[in-house]
């Protein structure tokens, strides 16, 4: 009857040059729960495998100012799907609506019915007439219909 031999050999210690390559990124020093704002305050840097980190922010920059989608867990890499910027415009605020042609310019204020950013549509009230209308969010939070 014949016997077999098992041989096992291992690497121990040795990495490729790609798997060594590491990239110091920002990571929350606190819990961010969905919603908070990212303030500098709240990130440290921590370096990661760049195979790691393939969709992660990068640099504070991106951060600081945004707002968190879901929670962000301390020394975890932040993905850039997990960040958003802030609505321009809550859901329940005051808002100017303005309409704009060549030589007219209607203005009125409504209540907004919905969270939107720069660039968002954006039901709103008109709090004089009751009348639901859409318009676009400006930078200045002004809502532009008619367009």
């Amino acid at each position: 009857m014949p016997r077999w031999i098992l041989v096992i050999s291992s690497c121990v210690g040795v990495l490729s040059a790609a798997a060594a390559e590491e990239i110091a990124l920002p990571t929350p020093g606190v819990t961010i729960y969905p919603g908070e704002i990212v303030r500098e305050r709240m990130l440290s840097d921590m370096t990661f495998d760049v195979g790691e980190t393939h969709n992660s922010v990068r640099t504070r920059s991106d951060l600081i100012g945004r707002v968190a989608r879901r929670t962000l867990f301390v020394g975890k890499p932040i993905g850039i799907s997990s960040i958003e910027d802030p609505h321009t415009i809550g859901n329940g605020s005051l808002v100017q609506l303005v309409y704009e042609q060549p030589r007219i310019l209607i203005s009125a204020s409504g209540l907004a019915l919905q969270s939107a950013r720069t660039g968002d549509p954006i039901r709103v009230r008109n709090i004089e007439t009751g009348l639901v209308v859409t318009g676009v969010v400006s930078a200045a939070g002004i809502v532009l219909v008619g367009r």
